[in-house]
């Protein structure tokens, strides 16, 4: 159980922020994948020692990627929500839908939060937001 539940309207209000900081990750993300191509190509070729340098030093600088990536997801994850992939990236709000814990779904090229999923379903039982059942005094209605 989640300390914080996101509304609609809270989720998709702090998007914003969050795609900001996603921006840099996939930024990141690209340079990473790039250097990781090159240190493939250096470790098929036949190496000398320079080579061996350059090798370390890729290797080095593809690390310190990784560790820039895991310290965005901090700082998202600092927010209440959880980060299920990096390419694309994808970010769950944990909300309540009926009595029932969802997650309300947004992934990198999506405007605005306009999906969710049971807790056990993950991205693949994405639904249009528009199924959620909103309250209204005692009475529930569909957000249609």
């Amino acid at each position: 159980m989640f300390t914080k539940h996101f509304t609609l309207k809270e989720a998709n209000y702090l998007l914003p922020q969050i795609k900001a900081i996603v921006e840099e990750i996939i930024e990141k993300r690209e340079v990473m994948h790039s250097n990781i191509m090159c240190y493939e190509d250096l470790l098929e070729k036949e190496r000398d020692e320079r080579e061996e340098l350059e090798l370390m030093y890729i290797k080095t600088i593809i690390s310190l990627d990784n560790q820039e990536i895991k310290e965005l997801i901090e700082v998202i994850e600092g927010f209440g929500v959880l980060v299920k992939g990096l390419d694309p990236v994808i970010v769950d709000f944990p909300a309540m839908n009926d009595g029932e814990e969802i997650f309300l779904c947004w992934k990198e090229d999506e405007d605005r939060i306009e999906f969710w999923h049971g807790k056990y379903e993950g991205f693949a039982g994405r639904k249009p937001v528009s199924m959620l059942k909103v309250e209204q005094g005692n009475k529930r209605y569909f957000n249609f």
